[in-house]
């Protein structure tokens, strides 16, 4: 393995969008005079708050929003005091700029008039104006959300606050600050007015103003008739712990065995109502038990009763209030490393911005070094036959491992059909184009008769001990939580979240029958339905399983250039045969103010063949690494693939394929799944001859602030991540697990099996 440095290179070509002669000079002249506007702000402000910079929205050519042009931006806005300040993105291509003075006025003007040499960034910008908060109209004696400004500078930000507070304060209003996340500056007004959203307005560092989003949770369930054993902890085995972040769990027959004797609670005995986190709970510890399936493996989980959420019929819980009682409970209890949050809400996802809860839960698991499986929302449009609704805010979380649901069965009223996704269950994608869901798992069907929702629930386990059905992604998620579990405790490795992530999303499939075409899929079902734990850690003769953990700096790329392919799996034409299965999980880089661009960082992928290693001519400026791989081909690309193939729903490979180009998406998360066979006769010949090597790569990448923010800061970015590899014979010939085991060990690589609990067993080919 190689840890090398990228090297520079892109291209001169003049873009389209950009500007010349007498349209240049005009957009030149517009935009200075926009600029002249601000004169005023400084003329007007309140002296006490003569400190807070004026802020405008600079509104950017769709066509222009690449990396590449930010700079020519940026300098724009450049002065004397400061030289990045561009402070957020709103919306996908609207940047908001700080403006500290009128010396800074007379500046930026400077640089927009002098369209000679700044040609590209005043292209790029189609309008400047003076930035407007957003504030919703209310009706009186509401909590409101106020946001403010992060102006990136922790002592302005620590004063413009306490100006916000005295302001309130005379204003007669009541404020508290909130802590959802060090990115976001946000303040809870409660029995606000019309006339206090008035006075509120002329804040001058107020980002917007909208409504408290309050929680609840919805309870519909049918008793079932089915006897349960109970289950109880082997003496002597240590098992793992799950944190449920819930209404709290009941002490009944089933559950008290596997309750921690220590708990946390935000609330009384008596403002809270254990039906939720109880059912919830018990598809923790007997999911498959309740519906005789082996779906996770699961063979026993500790839990911690995390009551963060009230008896919504006794006491109202905010959105602030809800993630501080989530933040308490899990800094209290680092130890605890996976958490279950099957709670949320029933408002959209922006289709540009994250949530702020979303945020909030990310900021959380990097905080605490722990993982949340989070369950995307459920929506009732098939009630009124309306398509489904996106994803829930809360579950725009990229750190989150979020979870949809799919049919357990299909009665003859149901919408679904078997294995389908629920009627109920949201969809992708999430802000920005995100994937998700991520995974899916059971959790319930449904139907409509005479405009009465009949629900086909999955058995779980209510307070008082007897089985009720219940319908929900809150009962699909925590399927995948006791799986991510199970996979923790059978695998003795140093808790990893990408690992686990990246385990689960590498065995999922899509169910037999989905006929939706691969977009689509990932839209509906994420990654598709995780294998149980044992089929996951489980690897036939035929193939090989490969996981690389790892981190990357900005600046180097990983590149493996004798990767150990299999030499036996070449067919009768000479060519390479056989299926890859790539998974890439990283810990992304997020940045709250940046809007659609939240997401900061990247890998990008080559996995495939290349030639042979060539030198390299270090003395050009542009080449660093003396020695590369000469003809390189990424078989990972969708287009090496037969649009027959692509389209193909039926096969029983549909089930696994996964051709998406992720082009310049910044995902955390990318899965391939290739048949060597489906390569296009022309692509084969150039990629897949017999005497050619394999390499896979592995580069990071980063957004301009990301960039611009470390190296003011001195921080270098980097990427934990988790890949993982499995390469099958498809004709189950050759002993490739063998074969690839001699290959790493003669090409020297440092590896090892991954560490396993001694008291497993896997079968193999009915032997133990």
């Amino acid at each position: 393995m190689d840890d090398r440095r990228v090297e520079g290179g892109g291209g001169k070509n003049t873009p389209k969008w950009q500007l010349f002669g007498e349209e240049l000079a005009a957009r030149s002249l517009d935009l200075a005079n926009s600029i002249e506007n601000l004169q005023d702000y400084f003329e007007n402000r309140e002296h006490t708050r003569s400190f807070i910079p004026a802020t405008i929205r600079v509104d950017i050519n769709d066509e222009a929003i690449a990396k590449s042009y930010r700079v020519d931006i940026q300098k724009l806005f450049d002065n004397q005091s400061s030289k990045n300040n561009i402070i957020g993105f709103i919306e996908s291509n609207s940047a908001i700029v700080k403006v500290n003075n009128r010396e800074d006025i007379i500046s930026i003007q400077k640089n927009i008039k002098n369209y000679d040499k700044n040609t590209l960034g005043i292209s790029a910008v189609e309008s400047i104006e003076v930035f407007k908060p957003f504030i919703v109209d209310i009706e009186d004696e509401k909590t409101i959300k106020v946001s403010l400004i992060d102006y990136l500078d922790y002592e302005l930000n620590e004063a413009i606050k306490l100006s916000f507070k005295k302001f309130c304060k005379e204003k007669g209003l009541i404020v508290k600050e909130t802590n959802y996340c060090t990115g976001l500056i946000i303040f809870k007004i409660q029995n606000a007015t019309k006339v206090d959203l008035d006075s509120l307005s002329d804040f001058e560092a107020l980002e917007s103003i909208t409504l408290m989003p309050k929680y609840s949770v919805g309870l519909d369930f049918i008793e079932a008739n089915q006897d349960l054993d109970i289950k109880t902890p082997k003496e002597g085995i240590s098992y793992p712990i799950i944190g449920v972040l819930d209404s709290g769990i009941s002490k009944n027959k089933y559950l008290k065995p596997w309750l921690l004797n220590k708990s946390h609670s935000s609330y009384p005995e008596e403002f809270k109502d254990t039906f939720h986190g109880t059912c919830v709970s018990s598809l923790i510890v007997y999911g498959d038990q309740l519906e005789n399936k082996k779906w996770t493996g699961n063979s026993g989980c500790m839990l911690f009763d995390a009551a963060v959420f009230p008896d919504d019929k006794k006491e109202t819980i905010h959105e602030d209030e809800l993630i501080e009682n989530i933040r308490d409970a899990i800094s209290n209890n680092r130890e605890i490393k996976i958490w279950n949050l099957s709670l949320g809400t029933s408002s959209e996802a922006d289709i540009n911005d994250f949530s702020d809860f979303g945020k909030a839960l990310d900021d959380i698991q990097l905080v605490n070094d722990i993982l949340i499986c989070k369950s995307i929302g459920n929506c009732n449009n098939f009630k009124y036959g309306f398509p489904k609704a996106r994803v829930a805010k809360s579950g725009d979380s990229m750190r989150s491992l979020v979870v949809g649901s799919v049919a357990h069965t299909k009665n003859e009223i149901d919408l679904s059909e078997t294995y389908h996704p629920s009627p109920f269950s949201r969809i992708g994608p999430g802000p920005s184009n995100s994937i998700k869901p991520d995974l899916m798992s059971y959790g319930g069907n449904a139907g409509v008769m005479n405009g009465r929702v009949i629900q086909n629930g999955v058995n779980t386990i209510a307070p008082d001990g007897s089985l009720v059905k219940m319908i929900g992604t809150s009962f699909s998620t925590p399927r995948i939580t006791s799986l991510l579990s199970e996979l923790n405790f059978k695998i003795q490795e140093e808790f990893n979240p990408t690992l686990l992530k990246a385990l689960a999303i590498h065995s999922a499939k899509y169910p037999q029958g989905i006929k939706l075409q691969m977009n689509d899929k990932v839209k509906q079902m994420g990654f598709g339905i995780p294998d149980s734990a044992d089929e996951i850690i489980y690897n036939d003769p035929h193939e090989i399983t490969l996981i690389l953990q790892e981190n990357i700096n900005k600046g180097e790329f990983i590149e493996i250039l004798d990767f150990p392919f299999p030499e036996s799996l070449v067919d009768d034409d000479g060519y390479f045969y056989g299926e890859i299965k790539v998974t890439l999980v990283s810990q992304p880089v997020l940045r709250e103010t940046q809007g659609a661009e939240y997401c900061q960082s990247n890998l990008k992928l080559q996995f495939g063949t290349y030639d042979d290693i060539k030198n390299r001519d270090t003395t050009k400026s542009n080449i660093l690494n003396p020695i590369g791989p000469n003809d390189p081909k990424n078989v990972m690309l969708d287009s090496n693939y037969g649009a027959a193939f692509k389209k193909d729903t039926t096969s029983d490979y549909a089930r696994e394929r996964v051709l998406l180009n992720y082009g310049k998406k910044y995902q955390p998360i990318k899965k391939y799944s290739v048949n060597l066979d489906e390569m296009t006769p022309a692509r084969k010949r150039d990629s897949l001859e017999g005497n050619r090597k394999w390499f896979a790569r592995i580069k990071g990448e980063y957004r301009n602030f990301a960039e611009t923010l470390a190296d003011e800061d001195g921080e270098v970015l980097n990427q934990d991540f988790t890949l993982i590899v499995t390469i099958r014979d498809t004709k189950s010939e050759h002993q490739v697990y063998n074969e690839v085991s001699r290959l790493l060990a003669n090409r020297n690589f440092i590896h090892s099996n991954i560490k396993l609990r001694e008291n497993i067993r896997i079968n193999v080919q009915g032997k133990e």
